[in-house]
């Protein structure tokens, strides 16, 4: 039988789950469906309902194929006659998904945590970003396919601590930033290296902020985006700027230098000009004069816009 179901919810041992086609025939079953209601010779899901639920039941796939997608929550009895809420949803566009409890909690707790946990998990498989949930002892218990295909990881591999997953000095400061976000209990910004699948250092951004489990047991999410390439994109900016800042230094005192020197020789010789007979040398000694002067206030206008 392939495995279609979360892993939170294969090993769930509080949840029976199952997903099914919509001619009934079983897909997948969790662990403690098959131990509590199953029998290795059913094949259809209806076999588990009387005939008031299993109306009931189709009914409610026959909602969904009307494209009104919402969770449906009814009551069934096992054979051993204990009550169970059952949530049902569309797993996919041909498959349905199935979650049963006892009936000890209220219709409207079950039924959010089962639209929760269906949002959680479709929204992390969709977003393009890192993104994962970890306990207090740095172990990983989920992580989206984006991370998975990241560093090359297996399904085996949830379940893992953080230093089976990664090398020691990585490990210990992603575990340093989750005990700060439960110590501080709010989100934390920061950034931090991870590893691809073929051994590359990475630059990520990175939000991690604090989540609570009904039972009141603290978790740490995670949301990461890659951003070396950004990063190497700053550096050349950063690298661009300072040849920038060197080019204006340059132009402001060892281009000029010479410049200032012609046009303090020439402060020094203009009031001798008028002396000189020679129509030609005068003439010429106006246009270097000129001419030094202009080139002066274009270096300067260079100048201030490189400055800006």
């Amino acid at each position: 039988m392939k495995v279609l179901l979360p892993h939170w919810l294969k090993n769930s041992k509080n949840n029976l789950a199952i997903i099914f086609n919509r001619s009934g025939d079983i897909v997948d079953k969790n662990d403690l469906f098959a131990t509590t209601l199953s029998s290795a010779d059913i094949q259809n899901i209806s076999a588990y309902f009387s005939e008031d639920e299993n109306i009931e039941l189709w009914n409610t796939v026959s909602s969904f194929a009307a494209h009104n997608n919402a969770p449906k929550s009814f009551l069934a009895c096992a054979n051993d006659q204990s009550v169970y809420q059952w949530e049902i949803a569309p797993f996919n566009n041909e498959l349905i998904i199935g979650i049963a409890q006892k009936h000890d909690i209220s219709v409207n707790n079950r039924f959010t945590q089962i639209n929760i946990h269906h949002l959680v998990d479709s929204f992390m498989n969709n977003t393009p970003a890192s993104a994962w949930i970890c306990d207090e002892t740095g172990h990983v218990i989920t992580m989206n396919k984006y991370y998975l295909s990241f560093g090359g990881f297996s399904t085996d591999e949830i379940g893992k601590t953080l230093w089976q997953m990664f090398p020691k000095e990585l490990a210990d400061s992603y575990f340093q930033n989750n005990c700060i976000v439960i110590q501080n209990n709010q989100v934390l910004k920061t950034e931090e290296i991870s590893i691809d699948k073929s051994g590359h250092l990475r630059n990520f951004l990175v939000y991690k902020f604090p989540l609570k489990t009904l039972q009141g047991k603290k978790l740490i999410g995670g949301w990461a985006v890659d951003i070396t390439d950004h990063k190497a994109a700053e550096q050349k900016i950063t690298a661009h700027n300072h040849k920038i800042k060197e080019l204006t230094f340059l132009q402001s005192h060892e281009v000029r230098r010479p410049l200032a020197n012609m046009l303090g020789l020439m402060e020094l010789i203009k009031h001798d000009i008028d002396s000189i007979s020679n129509e030609k040398i005068k003439n010429t000694l106006h246009y270097i004069q000129k001419s030094a002067a202009d080139l002066d206030a274009e270096l300067r206008k260079v100048i201030d816009k490189l400055i800006e």
